[in-house]
């Protein structure tokens, strides 16, 4: 069961998580002692219309540091960080990956950050070809003051947003930079809720 420093840090992070969105329709607990919660909050992201989703969060991520080398910590990078996932439901493939995603840092001593990638061996979600998660920051303001509120014993929080991405993607970014493919998205009006069926931009 999780301990009481641990329990804690939860409530604490579901309370900022809920001064920006309200309470979470689902949530998807770990027993372990250091398992990571996930919050799945309901939110419509048209600005005209409909267009229903979820936002999924984990809660626990920044339990731990992650491990910056110094010249990224010297930059101002941020040790601590947690995952959000924009869905449409949060089925149970996409709550498994969220979550091992939220673990990989410290199973392989390292971190993520602003524009990382982790590519996979194969696509990790059904129906979708694409094979490459790419973290982001959030562009929406609610979550963006979420990221601006969370402290951990004194560490900013970094928010990084969940994308998937294709391998001609993927290579255009090592190749070209993540400027570039940031204007691509941008031009071509890259939705907010992720879409397995989405079409590769190149």
């Amino acid at each position: 069961m999780p301990g009481a420093e641990t329990t804690s840090l939860n409530a604490y992070r579901r309370t900022v998580y809920e001064n920006e969105l309200e309470e979470p329709e689902y949530s998807f607990a770990d027993d372990r002692s250091d398992g990571i919660e996930i919050h799945a909050f309901g939110r419509d992201f048209a600005p005209v219309g409909t267009d229903e989703g979820y936002v999924l969060l984990t809660n626990g991520m920044s339990d731990r540091r992650m491990t910056l080398p110094t010249s990224h910590r010297e930059k101002g990078e941020k040790p601590r960080a947690e995952l959000m996932w924009y869905v449409r439901e949060p089925t149970p493939e996409i709550i498994v990956n969220l979550r091992w995603l939220a673990e990989l840092p410290f199973m392989d001593a390292t971190w993520f950050g602003f524009g990382h990638r982790v590519p996979m061996p194969t696509p990790p979600v059904e129906g979708c070809d694409f094979r490459t998660f790419l973290f982001l920051t959030p562009i929406i303001e609610t979550d963006q003051r979420i990221a601006a509120a969370l402290m951990v014993e004194n560490d900013p929080v970094e928010i990084l947003t969940v994308n998937l991405i294709s391998d001609a993607e993927y290579r255009f970014i090592k190749e070209k930079g993540l400027n570039p493919f940031l204007d691509m998205l941008d031009e071509e009006d890259y939705p907010p809720i992720f879409d397995p069926k989405r079409k590769s931009y190149l």
